[in-house]
């Protein structure tokens, strides 16, 4: 049966992929309806812009970074068959309790400016990391426990996180010799290096390549992401096989959360001087769709939170040097979940190919003992 899900898999990569350039054709099609200038051109800034200089490149793969990290977290949420949306207010406000010890307080502020800049990323990561779990424990504690419906209350934990975020930097950490309402910048060895003469690439692709790497092993190569697994696959035969189902679902949500609090300080620490957020910042609803479109297979996801970065940067810049709004990258998103959610999308050939290649191998096996 190894070949059937070989070929399983193969067709799930090429919905995605046929998902992604569908929605590309569409939105290169938009593009020459919409613009009122030399449409060439755009979609020129459209498909290649991101890729033309070293500084677009880096925010591309700034963003990725970040991506990477929060898609990552909320494929084992899926697979344990369990939705949570609170990844977008963990960008806002996982980041606050490290903040409240560089800035808040003397001794904490005098404690990180001595230390080595890797000690200090360490803690940061750390500290975001738990914050991320403690935050997403919540919709799931009211789903398991009080029975609550997950989608509502995760939901309401991003706005709840954004104004939590907003009334701590307000009271504590704000810097209040600065107009705007933010932190002071960050000391050089308190922030992830920037590359590329200051671009927004920067070492956090380290933390993501890590994250990636423990992500893989857990979800595939040991026994708890099994039990994840088989949770979200048949949660009637996980619990008749002796699994606590509902421990695996803490514990993947857990792990979400986790990814989502390294995704925050990778995105705040990295791309940001100081913290300003007074919106959310998307961050997380972007990797909760790259985790859509990988199918909550943690493999696809350096593809796919690949492809929700460049989108984003490709619509940035083609509003920067055309007329056609920013917008634009929502309706492509759409396009590109609706075909990959889609179950019926190549499926009639999927089902096929693998009905004729279970038949083929069942002919053969009946042969040898025939024989």
């Amino acid at each position: 049966m190894k070949k059937v899900e070989k070929i399983d898999a193969f067709f799930e990569f090429l919905r995605v992929f046929l998902g992604i350039v569908i929605a590309f054709l569409v939105c290169i099609i938009i593009i020459l309806l919409i613009s009122e200038e030399d449409p060439g051109s755009a979609i020129y800034n459209f498909v290649v812009g991101p890729f033309m200089t070293p500084r677009r490149f880096g925010q591309v793969l700034a963003k990725y970074a970040s991506y990477l990290l929060a898609s990552l977290g909320m494929c084992f949420i899926y697979a344990a068959g369990r939705f949570n949306m609170a990844g977008e207010g963990t960008i806002n406000l996982a980041p606050m309790p490290i903040l409240i010890v560089m800035f808040g307080t003397t001794f904490g502020t005098s404690i990180m400016t001595g230390l080595p800049q890797i000690v200090n990323l360490i803690l940061i990561i750390a500290s975001c990391a738990v914050t991320g779990a403690l935050i997403l424990l919540v919709p799931a504690f009211g789903r398991e426990r009080l029975g609550a419906n997950e989608m509502v209350t995760s939901t309401i934990m991003n706005y709840f996180c954004m104004y939590a975020a907003l009334w701590i930097l307000k009271g504590t950490v704000a810097d209040r010799s600065l107009a705007a309402l933010s932190t002071a910048n960050y000391p050089e060895n308190m922030r992830f290096t920037r590359y590329w003469n200051g671009s927004n690439f920067t070492s956090g692709i380290y933390v993501a390549i890590i994250g990636l790497i423990i992500a893989l092993v857990i979800f595939y190569r040991t026994p708890l992401g099994a039990k994840i697994r088989m949770c979200g696959d048949n949660l009637q035969f996980a619990i008749y096989s002796g699994i606590n189902a509902k421990k695996m679902m803490y514990i993947a949500q857990i792990i979400g959360g986790l990814f989502a609090g390294a995704a925050a300080a990778v995105e705040i620490f990295g791309l940001y001087d100081a913290y300003y957020l007074q919106l959310l910042t998307n961050v997380g609803m972007d990797g909760l769709l790259a985790a859509v479109m990988a199918k909550k297979k943690p493999i696809f996801v350096p593809l796919t939170a690949f492809i929700m970065a460049y989108i984003r940067c490709a619509a940035a810049v083609l509003n920067a040097n055309t007329n056609i709004p920013v917008e634009l990258v929502t309706m492509l998103q759409a396009v590109i979940v609706l075909f990959v959610a889609a179950e019926e999308f190549l499926g009639r050939t999927r089902r096929k190919v693998i009905y004729k290649i279970a038949s083929t191998q069942q002919m053969e096996e009946s042969k040898e003992v025939s024989a």
